[in-house]
């Protein structure tokens, strides 16, 4: 009889176990979305940053003269234009893909940055 009750109580911890890990498997996968990053523009600096492909990156003229940003691609259309930035506006883009994008924030093009997307 006491052989039954051990038997009994494993079992119990089988069933009790098994039902716990049907019970996580049934959850989805939550992944939290990955946060954005800013960044600030001022005099002749473009910064270069790191992100994750998904990540939005947001851009600030904390300048007192007016900046843009602007993709620079090698050929072709560029992915992103802010248009004119006054001092004190934002502009946000999210990168979908990984990759090197070389961007512009001066409006003569002379000064620029980097944003290295990773996957």
């Amino acid at each position: 009889m006491r052989l039954y009750k051990r038997e009994s109580s494993i079992l119990g911890i089988v069933v009790l176990l098994g039902g716990f890990l049907a019970a996580c498997q049934s959850q989805p996968l939550i992944t939290p979305s990955a946060p954005g990053i800013s960044v600030g523009i001022t005099g002749e600096t473009c910064p270069s940053v790191m992100v994750q492909a998904g990540q939005q990156v947001t851009w600030t003229d904390q300048d007192s003269r007016e900046h843009l940003v602007r993709d620079k691609p090698a050929e072709g259309n560029g992915l992103f234009d802010s248009g004119k930035l006054q001092p004190g506006d934002s502009f946000a883009f999210t990168f979908p893909q990984p990759g090197s994008y070389t961007y512009q924030c001066s409006p003569d093009g002379a000064t620029t940055g980097t944003i290295t997307v990773a996957p």
